[in-house]
């Protein structure tokens, strides 16, 4: 899963040759974090080494825009107004453990 969101994201890169934020945020979100967070309730990672390595596709995909590179991660995630996946795998489990089937 981790290698097909790199490999997107490498093409997404290539391809795309613009430097509007809105354009790209909006092709990793429907191209990138679809592939990462695909059933993740289900498989939610447990180990240190598979959520540094979901998390390294977004830190590579923050640290490819231009104008971010002074920042570390959790302020390009910030300025973004990006959630770490992590962060989004907990909300997701939570919300499913908490809503009722019909």
């Amino acid at each position: 899963m981790v290698i097909k969101a790199r490999s997107t994201l490498s093409w997404v890169f290539s391809v795309f040759k613009t430097s509007d934020r809105t354009v790209m945020i909006t092709l990793y979100k429907s191209l990138m974090r679809s592939l990462l967070e695909y059933c993740c309730p289900l498989w939610d990672p447990t180990r240190v080494t598979e959520m540094q390595m979901l998390e390294g596709v977004q830190r590579t995909f923050t640290s490819c825009m231009g104008c971010l590179n002074d920042m570390n991660y959790w302020k390009r995630l910030v300025h973004l107004k990006l959630m770490s996946l992590q962060r989004r795998r907990e909300k997701f489990t939570i919300l499913m453990m908490w809503t009722k089937p019909t």
